[in-house]
């Protein structure tokens, strides 16, 4: 009896934790960075830099800074392909 509830209580936390970390990154736009824009490698989404990758399979992917900003500026292309 001594050990569950403890476990209850855990449980409880761990689940309320995690569903507001779904709400916050639901609700926070900085956390998700814009689509890369046609025709660009590297990009800067109004708060994040973003490279364009391809993995050894040929898969492209991308990966961006993860600053935290208070306000978005405008995105723009850093550098085309070519």
């Amino acid at each position: 009896m001594k050990i569950i509830f403890p476990l209850i209580i855990f449980g409880i936390l761990f689940t309320v934790g995690m569903l507001l970390s779904n709400v916050i990154e639901t609700e926070n736009p900085k956390s998700v960075p814009f689509p890369a824009p046609e025709n660009c490698s590297v990009w800067y989404d109004g708060c994040n830099t973003c490279t364009v990758m391809t993995n050894p399979d040929g898969i492209e992917d991308f990966a961006c800074t993860k600053m935290a900003c208070s306000e978005y500026e405008k995105p723009m292309c850093l550098e085309r392909n070519s």
